[in-house]
């Protein structure tokens, strides 16, 4: 009679730890970033701030003895991979790749363990797991995305403030060091400083414009860094390349946004098809079978 009971409460649970890791999240998100600029600005590398509630806590606590445990079988080029991705992620940054693989493992267990609750069958079981398993890659590749489509989104405004202060007479780290006066939060300003930072350790401004290319991995990005580049190296106007690659910018952001209006109907095609027809269908055809069914 209550066989529904237990899988209702594991969603209910489900649902408020996702709800719990959610709002820390949100709440702590100001703080983790200026820890993790703190500490980049420190020491040269980036530390992943101490989590602040007790499950998270508890969960970062597990993933050093299970990465540990795993790390002489980690690939060299996974793990570099990997390590890289989280670098920009505040609650894993500095952690390395076995510790990541030790989560995908446990939400792989959870997997099985919420199949097994639900009693569904084996082979549901365990896609359950494998889904599990690949949902921290989505989550990973999602916040990249993001981080990659706000620096995309912010860089063209950027761009003409910086090309207006070289027109005035600084120099292009002068010129950064005001527009970070006035703009010190933001995933591009993040990148700017690290470009700073580089630069005052001796760096030429080459390599760490090329680094910074390489830690955003985006091509419209490369593309401007490129330029820059070479703008620099043949003697041209710096601010006028600036100027041109803000423009060319927001031409490629313009092209993007009518591609994903135009993609939006196709889309919302197999939503409409596999939910809402359905419904359409069952409520107005529903009682017409009905009665031709009690007619016979």
């Amino acid at each position: 009679m209550f066989q529904w009971l237990i899988p209702l409460l594991v969603f209910i649970s489900a649902l408020l730890l996702a709800y719990e890791i959610q709002r820390v999240w949100r709440a702590s998100g100001l703080r983790r970033r200026a820890l993790t600029i703190a500490a980049s600005a420190d020491s040269g590398k980036t530390a992943a701030p101490r989590p602040s509630s007790r499950l998270t806590d508890a969960f970062f606590k597990i993933l050093p003895g299970l990465g540990r445990w795993q790390q002489r079988w980690v690939p060299v080029a996974w793990s570099e991979r990997v390590r890289k991705q989280l670098a920009f992620q505040p609650l894993w940054a500095g952690r390395p790749a076995a510790e990541w693989l030790a989560a995908k493992e446990l939400c792989f267990l959870g997997g099985i363990l919420a199949g097994w609750v639900m009693t569904a069958g084996g082979v549901i079981t365990i896609l359950l797991g494998a889904g599990a398993f690949f949902l921290p890659d989505l989550w990973l590749r999602e916040k990249n995305q993001a981080r990659q489509r706000g620096i995309l989104r912010e860089l063209p405004g950027t761009l003409d403030l910086l090309s207006s202060c070289m027109e005035a007479g600084l120099g292009f780290e002068q010129s950064l060091n005001v527009i970070l006066d006035r703009r010190s939060t933001g995933q591009l300003a993040q990148e700017f400083q690290e470009l700073l930072r580089l630069t005052k350790m001796g760096r030429s401004r080459r390599d760490a414009l090329q680094a910074m290319a390489a830690r955003v991995e985006d091509t419209d990005f490369t593309a401007f860094v490129t330029a820059l580049v070479q703008a620099e190296r043949l003697g041209v106007s710096v601010s006028d390349t600036l100027k041109r690659q803000a423009a060319q910018l927001r031409g490629k952001q313009s092209q993007r946004i009518e591609k994903q209006a135009l993609e939006a109907p196709v889309k919302l095609l197999f939503p409409l098809i596999a939910f809402i027809f359905p419904v359409v269908f069952l409520v107005l055809f529903g009682p017409i079978i009905i009665r031709f069914l009690q007619g016979f």
